[in-house]
């Protein structure tokens, strides 16, 4: 028999045997070190875009401005490692490659894409998609959904490919040509928990509501880099307050822009020895972005890569190596602010010229430039801010630069045209800021061919004969441009006389509809049946990027609000308005009307026989209801 002291002594040790191992048990398993919580966004990445499309005779005079050291194919593979190579050694921690869906017949962006991703897998280098939306092996979003489902869960999925938080990070470009709630199907359909980063292109906030952040693909037209970025970050981060959860912000920087090749509606950008990249890549850097965007590694038909050249040779290599590495060590300096306005670049012999330097913001009205008679007492400017003057450009085009106090609003008024042709001619949306310094399509003149711009459509002429064409940029599909006019991928066919599958140039006149002509005095008119689309049809519904009125704007008056005054070359208001009213000339309103025939005196007779039976027959039916009431009563 055990004791009960014993029992109470040996129960006494068990729980205090117990005890100990619990709290050995406790100690083991707690981590030694607390886990770090990784900050969101804030990344200090730097990505450059990248393009792997490319043959020996993608280059040279007339069709790049530049030309690479060594002309290469981008399905390489010994290309592909150089450029990784390079990218790397200049401080570059991932490419952004566009990317035309899983399709490998006949789709380079794919199979180069999987070559990127195996390359860069074994130097620790990152890659990611640009996911074009226009893409020619996407018909409908149900294409588009099922791309990104396959990008998801196959690419996304490789140890090399970019992540952000923990998130894989798709970026896209074109996703304006569908609506934002649109891309609100197409994420809740592909991604509904949130499971990757989706980056859209562009200012539109809108677009937030699906997207997790924006970029600007191109910051070339900005006279002020710096303020732009510090712009639409601080957009981007609003919009969540909006749209809930956190929104990424990805500034961009440029070493320069030429695509005068393909004919951009922004000027070319002199790079002013690396001063421009520089004052893009501090504004870019000034902005707080999650993540820091190059246009571009290669993007040599808009000029804008840093890839060796023959021109540069590796100048922007080594400056990208400088500028990168004082980003991430938070040294890199802010650019200062530019003088107001800041004058537009002047060393490249294709920039645009301007008119006279605007006045500072504290301009006050004062005598003419030219001193006037003593006689004479000076005359005050009518505006504290003189207009700056408009200058024709050979294409037909009328540029104008952006001032101080400058709206879309004001400048519609000041010139009398359209904000909705504003908006289209620009590339621009209804909520879209202005820069001082930027450089705004405000009209066209006619043609040298003898055709005129069609209204809402940047890219579309009108010929003398009434034909409609579209000129083929970069970037264009056939899918593009038939959904651009509102046609199916058979009408545009039809209309265009192109066999399917037909292949596209730069500059190329694709014909989508017809305008139909005036009726000539006393003959007959076009035949309607030869008229595939008239012009109502073809502009009932707006362009991919701005919503467009179908029909020519009011005719303008000839009457200028403010005349500059400095610039005796300058384009006055009164053009515009010639250019404008000599397009409106060329549309339906011109049309002479048809004399209607006489009436026939045997119908008009029998009419009126009709007319008389029938009003007899009211007045028999009216009295045989009051009989009936006065019987009853």
């Amino acid at each position: 028999m055990i004791s009960q002291q014993k029992r109470t002594f040996i129960s006494w040790h068990h729980g205090l045997l117990f005890l100990c191992i619990g709290l050995f048990a406790l100690f083991i398993g707690k981590p030694s070190v607390a886990p770090t919580v990784q900050a969101q966004g804030q990344t200090r990445l730097v990505l450059a875009f990248y393009y792997a499309w490319y043959s020996p005779n993608s280059f040279g005079p007339g069709l790049t401005p530049f030309t690479p050291t060594n002309p290469y194919y981008s399905s390489d593979t010994g290309t592909i490692q150089r450029q990784v190579n390079e990218a790397q050694s200049a401080g570059i921690d991932g490419f952004v490659q566009s990317w035309y869906g899983p399709e490998t017949t006949n789709n380079q962006t794919e199979t180069n894409f999987q070559a990127l991703l195996n390359i860069a897998s074994a130097t620790g280098f990152k890659a990611a998609v640009d996911f074009e939306t226009a893409s020619p092996f996407f018909a409908s979003n149900e294409d588009r959904i099922n791309a990104l489902r396959t990008l998801l869960s196959t690419h996304a999925q490789h140890p090399a490919y970019l992540r952000v938080d923990g998130k894989p990070v798709v970026f896209f470009w074109a996703n304006w040509i569908l609506s934002p709630a649109d891309w609100v199907v197409i994420r809740n359909t592909v991604d509904p928990d949130r499971n990757s980063i989706w980056i859209a292109e562009g200012g539109d906030t809108t677009y937030l509501d699906a997207f997790d952040g924006l970029h600007l693909y191109n910051v070339a037209w900005s006279g002020n880099p710096a303020g732009t970025a510090a712009t639409w970050a601080a957009n981007t981060r609003a919009a969540a307050q909006t749209y809930g959860g956190y929104k990424y912000w990805v500034g961009t920087a440029m070493p320069g822009w030429d695509a005068s090749l393909i004919g951009s509606s922004t000027a070319p950008r002199d790079r002013a020895n690396g001063d421009f990249y520089r004052s893009t890549f501090g504004g870019a850097a000034a902005s707080s972005p999650d993540m820091l965007i190059i246009t571009s590694f290669n993007e040599w038909v808009e000029g804008s890569q840093l890839e060796p050249s023959v021109e540069y040779g590796n100048f922007y290599l080594q400056l990208t190596a400088e500028l990168s590495a004082a980003y991430k060590n938070g040294s890199i300096a802010a650019p200062p602010p530019p003088t107001l306005p800041p004058p537009p670049p002047t060393t490249d012999p294709n920039a645009t010229a301007t008119a006279t330097q605007p006045p500072p913001a504290t301009f006050t009205p004062g005598p003419s430039p030219t001193p006037l008679p003593p006689t004479l007492t000076p005359t005050p400017q009518p505006s504290p801010t003189p207009l700056a003057s408009p200058t024709a450009q050979p294409d037909g085009r009328i540029l104008y630069t952006v001032q101080t106090g400058d709206t879309l609003i004001t400048l519609a008024d000041q010139y009398d045209v359209s904000l909705e042709n504003l908006y289209a001619w620009n590339n621009l949306l209804p909520n879209s800021l202005l820069s001082v310094g930027q450089t705004l399509i405000i009209g066209y003149t006619v043609l040298p061919d003898g055709s005129t711009p069609l209204t809402g459509f940047p890219d579309a002429r009108v010929k003398p004969d009434g034909t409609i064409v579209h000129i083929v940029g970069n970037g264009d599909t056939l899918l593009l441009i038939a959904a651009t006019y509102d046609l199916t991928l058979d009408e545009l066919y039809e209309v265009s006389g192109l066999e399917e599958g037909a292949l596209l140039q730069l500059g190329q006149e694709i014909i989508v509809g017809h305008r139909p002509q005036p009726a000539t005095i006393g003959g007959s008119s076009e035949d309607p049946e030869l008229a595939i689309r008239s012009l109502n049809e073809v502009t009932t519904n707006a362009s991919p990027t701005a919503e467009l009125q179908p029909t020519a704007t009011a005719t303008p008056t000839a009457t200028a609000t403010v005349t500059p005054t400095s610039e005796p070359t300058a384009v006055p208001t009164q053009e515009i308005a010639a250019a404008n009213m000599a397009e409106e000339s060329a549309g339906l309103e011109t049309a002479v009307p048809a004399t209607p025939a006489p009436a026939d005196p045997v119908q008009q007779t029998s009419n009126l026989l009709w007319l008389l039976i029938g009003a007899v027959a009211v007045l028999l039916v009216a009295s045989g209801i009051l009989i009936i009431v006065a019987r009853r009563g």
